[in-house]
């Protein structure tokens, strides 16, 4: 992960206003890229990837309030310049082609 990427990502951010809400995301995101075994960027480069690591992620013990899938999600935005999709939207539109 790029850990100078996302934290412009959430500088730039007008929800996030202070440098410990930042330390405390990019905490977080540490943390999840190790629980999912999986460099971030690896998992961001691929929305099927992305969309099982949120799941993997919604089903650990450890997330608590969606903190673990809110970080994967800020990185997929710093890299991508778009949000993912909500889970059950991603569904609808990709689960169907299979």
């Amino acid at each position: 992960m790029d850990e100078i990427r996302l934290r412009k990502k959430l500088e730039a951010a007008d929800s996030i206003s202070s440098e410990k809400a930042i330390r405390s995301r990019l905490s977080k995101a540490l943390a999840a890229e190790n629980m999912l075994g999986e460099n971030f960027d690896v998992i961001v480069a691929d929305d099927r990837k992305m969309y099982q690591a949120l799941l993997k992620l919604k089903e650990n013990p450890r997330e608590k309030n969606g903190v673990y899938q809110n970080s994967l999600r800020w990185y997929y935005q710093a890299v991508n310049d778009r949000s993912f999709p909500k889970l059950q939207e991603y569904e609808r539109e990709h689960m169907r082609r299979l």
